[in-house]
């Protein structure tokens, strides 16, 4: 019996550290290129870290994936994909597949370490479900970093127009001086190219709102597209859209700030009162017990 609960027990610590390592090599992102970009995906800056590296190795199993996958899956994880910035790279149809790879690799893993048909069915469920969870964060986190970066990016949009540049100009401006990796930034370059390859602001717009999927695009998107329409001035919107958005960042850090003390509650009355009551009244106690 302890053999077997030592088995298990390394198996599963071992299958930990494996998906503490793929964690640390998935999210990994692309340095900003130094000539100029012809491509989408260099233009999004994002990659797919061992979901791409891997690709040779499942693309087979991609033609399946599209045929016996729900297609109301596919569509959820083409949206993840889209909003993670890596819809060029990974298909939602190889995002299918490389979940599959995952799940042999990790039963192969459970049978490798001589695990029990219990374990192994476990490891290949953490292996089915581990690339989604790794999907869904990564679209949270850039989803966060694109409503943090907001505030000052159309700041320095609205000063660029402000000074006699038009939207394009100022979106192409701004590419230009900004040195580090940024998603809202790769973003409003993505609707300077499109518009450059055709496409109207409007339509460029709405696929920003689109792909990123968040109220607060949503709304901005939308602003500009009444103010192309009814030919507002563009400056005078984006301050007033800046000053908005670095307000609502100040109330949602006032929200966390709030929340982080409800969290802290509940340890503190469990974990730590009950030792100051010890040290407090432990003595009285003691002294209690032992006089009778």
């Amino acid at each position: 019996m302890a053999d077997f609960f030592l088995r298990d027990t390394g198996m599963w610590l071992f299958a930990a550290a494996v998906g503490c390592a793929i964690y640390l090599l998935l999210p990994r992102r692309r340095e900003s290129p130094a000539r100029p970009v012809s491509t989408v995906e260099e233009l999004l800056g994002e990659s797919a870290g061992l979901a791409a590296l891997l690709r040779p190795g499942y693309r087979f199993l991609e033609p399946l994936a599209a045929r016996i996958v729900p297609q109301r899956y596919l569509s959820r994880i083409r949206r993840f994909l889209t909003t993670a910035g890596i819809d060029r790279i990974l298909p939602a149809e190889a995002f299918a597949a490389f979940q599959a790879a995952m799940l042999v690799i990790f039963c192969l893993l459970g049978m490798v370490l001589k695990a029990s048909p219990g374990a192994i069915l476990m490891a290949g469920v953490l292996g089915l479900a581990y690339p989604y969870w790794w999907l869904y964060d990564k679209k949270a986190l850039r989803q966060k970093r694109i409503t943090q970066s907001m505030p000052d990016t159309v700041d320095m949009l609205a000063l660029s127009t402000a000074a006699g540049l038009d939207f394009q100009a100022g979106i192409k401006r701004i590419r230009e001086i900004t040195r580090e990796p940024d998603p809202f930034v790769a973003e409003l370059a993505l609707v300077h190219h499109n518009v450059t390859l055709g496409m109207s602001m409007e339509g460029a717009l709405t696929l920003l709102a689109s792909r990123v999927d968040t109220q607060e695009m949503h709304a901005f998107s939308s602003i500009l597209v009444q103010a192309q329409k009814m030919g507002s001035s563009i400056s005078d919107i984006l301050k007033a859209q800046a000053a908005r958005m670095r307000q609502d960042r100040f109330l949602a850090a006032e929200r966390a700030g709030a929340v982080a003390a409800q969290k802290l509650l509940f340890p503190m009355v469990v974990f730590l009162f009950p030792i100051i009551f010890g040290v407090v009244f432990g003595p009285y106690v003691l002294k209690f017990l032992y006089n009778q």
